[in-house]
């Protein structure tokens, strides 16, 4: 990700070991416009957490945004006008509900598809962050991922997806200074140059990890 984004030693995050199957409320890297308006990478928990929050409990299935309803949802809109980033994947994963098949203890579940650019580049997931002072402790940096009506091959599988930006327009989504009008015309204009395979069950388990998930079935 260093050399992908030409940060150099302006990363400030801590780096983490290439994961194959994170779970929400994981540490996972996240890009974002520094003070000097420069791209830099960070560690985010993933499941936004608003600055806002006050109850113990934190909020829970935080970490997918519908696109359509950011900008009105309490949860969202605030983060989707102001802290925009890019979350960093080599791909993902989805459930094509019109396959079931067995997985290795034999129960009936859905068949998961890998999907991954074309070209097998580093995908920019767009996404929004919030910092969050608990009660105690340290504040807390968190994300979520953006999601949009899916199209192409992917609506074979799945019918939402996220939302992945090229790079000619990592700036201007990640720029506080867009408008919010702006910033969903680089929505509008989403990469769509994916192709999927069916892979393995194990998958379904976030207890299960290496490079064997992504192999094609």
């Amino acid at each position: 990700m260093e050399r992908y984004w030409h940060i150099g030693a302006r990363n400030s995050g801590r780096w983490m070991e290439r994961s194959y199957n994170v779970a929400p409320t994981s540490q996972v890297p996240m890009v974002l416009l520094n003070e000097k308006e420069q791209q830099e990478v960070i560690s985010a928990r993933w499941g936004l957490i608003p600055f806002w929050w006050k109850q113990e409990k934190l909020p829970a299935l935080t970490f997918n945004a519908r696109s359509e309803e950011a900008p009105t949802k309490p949860m969202w809109r605030d983060a989707i006008r102001q802290k925009r980033c890019l979350m960093p994947a080599a791909g993902w994963y989805e459930w094509n509900e019109k396959e079931p098949v067995k997985n290795s203890a034999g129960r009936a579940v859905n068949q998961p598809y890998y999907h991954h650019a074309i070209d097998n580049g580093v995908l920019a997931i767009a996404g929004i962050w919030s910092t969050w002072a608990p009660p105690e402790g340290e504040p807390i940096i968190s994300c979520a991922l953006l999601t949009k009506e899916a199209e192409g091959l992917v609506a074979a599988v799945h019918h939402r997806m996220p939302v992945i930006l090229a790079p000619e327009q990592w700036t201007t989504w990640l720029s506080p200074d867009t408008s919010l009008e702006l910033a969903y015309d680089t929505i509008a204009l989403a990469r769509q140059d994916f192709e999927a395979y069916r892979i393995s069950t194990d998958v379904g388990s976030v207890r299960n990890q290496g490079p064997h998930l992504i192999e094609p079935r």
